[in-house]
């Protein structure tokens, strides 16, 4: 049985009428299961574009806003435990925060547990007084650290 080459690919009709000799030899691009793949890889293609433009969507949230009380906290402690080279640890969440939003100005204060020379862990009072210098606030480096104060008990 002879079948005409056709640049276009075989209908699954078509391709079970084919012996197992026909189906050996014919072109790779033209098996049917090629389209589903083709189907999957762009619909996969399209789902991934669009989890992308959502993950650069919140990205530019960050950007496009002032940080409020709680997303300064989380930046002020990042910034204390790079300071200290000892174990630190911050038993709560809970902060005092004073905001001036004209000078982008922060000032957070809080608890810690340092661990000092012995081993022990110590609780310690801290406070940073911030500036938001623009652009993520999530970024440490734009943040500018005015002061920084350690107290401890």
């Amino acid at each position: 049985m002879f079948i005409a080459e056709s640049p276009f690919k075989m209908k699954y009709s078509e391709w079970n009428k084919l012996t197992d000799e026909e189906k050996k030899n014919t072109h790779w691009r033209k098996h049917p299961h090629v389209r589903v793949g083709t189907i999957f890889t762009v619909l996969f293609a399209i789902v991934f574009g669009v989890a992308l433009l959502r993950i650069f969507k919140n990205k530019r949230v960050h950007v496009n806003r002032q940080p409020n009380a709680a997303e300064a906290f989380n930046t002020a402690k990042s910034i204390v435990k790079n300071k200290f080279p000892r174990q630190v640890t911050f038993p709560t969440n809970k902060f005092d925060a004073q905001i001036d939003t004209a000078k982008n100005l922060y000032s957070i204060s809080s608890t810690l547990n340092a661990q000092d020379s012995t081993g022990q862990f110590v609780k310690k009072a801290w406070q940073v007084n911030l500036s938001y210098t623009g652009g993520d606030w999530a970024d440490t480096l734009s943040w500018h650290v005015n002061s920084l104060t350690l107290q401890g008990k």
